[in-house]
């Protein structure tokens, strides 16, 4: 009945370890405070060391409690035990001879800084082994990372070849990811929850101190798995709902693994994996949308200049010379105007136009704009006599005309455009005639219709 004490008494080390930090700590500064005048606060100093050193025992007892009962091994734990030994000796002993008045103030200064080395050491072990060993390290750039040794133990989300899947191994290439990502923190050589390894193959087959975690070709009777799909208030759902919790398609992965025999060298296409459970995991290459070039960056005091003629002018992201240049703040911007943005022209990649006072006439200028991604005609008096000049612009994706007289024969002159994917051209003439679907590019005019629902009768 009483069988809780002890475990309970364990959990107390992350709490009472702070209560040594603060007492010798404490004890440090006021002897290197006083100097030589410490005689006179020797009282509060000897007493600051004595809790020190209490409360150093107390932590160094419920540390070793929580080592015997939370299945951390004896490497992780070693030093960090050993050096808390140290330091409630030393605290012990700086009150002893501060009460007997044994030491001279340069011993105690000596013997103060040693023990504030020590302490500092010993708390950045328990650290590590409470938080990893990359805690600290983790939140700094991936160069800085690497040059101070770290960024390595980070699990990377799973990830799986599209064109040569099948041939993935299906324990190392896709069911040790997952459990390195989810499970691996706390079941590891090092912190052996449960007993449990689940590092390796052989871990996860040895199972822990339950028994196996592995019951032939039955996922629900495997815990590997069956813990996976409790609810995650469950007292057995794993892993702890406080901790990353696994994605469906990676359980599902689990489960598919464990009814195709849990072997470690099967591959994916030996065990008659359908491609839709795997798809979720493919490498996705992901294309820049705007275009990826060589181009200086407009200098600040010409982006600031077009600022100061009207335009709104931005950079798309961080780092990049690509500019966002829009009008929304100058609608009599007109052809006459196109002159300002010459100094832009080759990093404008979005250029909104909506509401100016433009003409055809200058779509031949926007046609020399190399980088444009996105064009945004709204509201002008567009007709698109001469859309046919923006074949020229090589990058160009999406093209708005909503709101303006271009009809739909004049969008043929866009047909086999190389990029462009989208034309917006509602309330415009185009939206009313003509088969949209024999274009290259996909045509949103606007003209939708929902399905009536029955909802849609009921009179409230």
């Amino acid at each position: 009945m009483i069988d809780f004490i002890l475990p309970l008494f364990g959990r107390f080390h992350p709490i009472l370890v702070h209560l040594p930090i603060g007492f010798l700590v404490f004890g440090v500064i006021l002897i290197f405070w006083f100097g030589k005048k410490y005689n006179a606060y020797a009282p509060v100093i000897q007493l600051a060391f004595l809790f020190g050193g209490i409360s150093a025992l107390a932590a160094s007892i419920s540390g070793f409690l929580q080592y015997q009962n939370e299945g951390y091994s004896w490497d992780t734990v070693k030093f960090h035990l050993i050096l808390g030994i140290l330091t409630t000796l030393l605290s012990f002993g700086l009150w002893y001879h501060m009460k007997k008045a044994a030491a001279t103030p340069r011993q105690l200064k000596i013997k103060g800084a040693s023990l504030l080395m020590i302490l500092t050491i010993t708390g950045h072990l328990g650290g590590n082994i409470t938080h990893g060993d990359d805690y600290f390290t983790e939140v700094l750039p991936p160069e800085l990372q690497s040059l101070l040794g770290g960024g390595n133990s980070i699990a990377k989300p799973l990830e799986l070849p599209a064109d040569n899947w099948e041939e993935v191994e299906f324990y190392t290439g896709a069911i040790q990811p997952i459990l390195d990502q989810n499970c691996k923190s706390c079941h590891n050589p090092k912190k052996l929850k449960g007993e449990l390894d689940l590092s390796s193959f052989k871990g996860v087959h040895k199972g822990g101190e339950d028994g196996a975690i592995l019951e032939g070709e039955n996922p629900e009777k495997s815990s590997l798995y069956s813990r996976l799909v409790l609810p995650e208030d469950h007292d057995d759902h794993m892993p702890p709902k406080d901790k990353r919790q696994p994605r469906k398609e990676e359980i599902e992965l689990i489960k598919a693994w464990i009814e195709s025999g849990s072997s470690e060298k099967t591959k994916l296409g030996e065990a008659a994996i359908h491609v839709s459970l795997v798809e979720p995991f493919f490498k996705k290459n992901e294309k820049p949308f705007y275009p990826v070039v060589d181009v200086p960056a407009l200098p600040q005091d010409s982006i600031s200049k077009l600022r100061e003629e009207g335009f709104f002018a931005e950079i798309v992201r961080k780092d990049s010379p690509l500019l966002k240049i829009s009008c929304i703040n100058f609608p009599a911007f007109s052809d006459s105007d196109w002159h300002i943005l010459q100094s832009a022209k080759d990093q404008i990649v979005y250029l909104d136009l909506t509401g100016t006072a433009i003409t055809d006439s200058l779509l031949e200028q926007i046609a020399m704009l190399p980088n444009l991604t996105v064009l945004k005609l709204n509201q002008t008096a567009i007709e698109g006599s001469d859309l046919g000049k923006l074949t020229e612009n090589k990058n160009l994706k999406l093209l708005y005309l909503n709101d303006t007289k271009v009809s739909f024969d004049k969008l043929g002159a866009l047909d086999g455009h190389p990029t462009l994917e989208k034309i917006f051209a509602f309330n415009t003439a185009a939206a009313d005639s003509g088969n949209s679907s024999q274009f290259s590019f996909h045509l949103e005019t606007g003209n939708l219709s929902l399905p009536p629902l029955v909802t849609d009768t009921i009179v409230y």
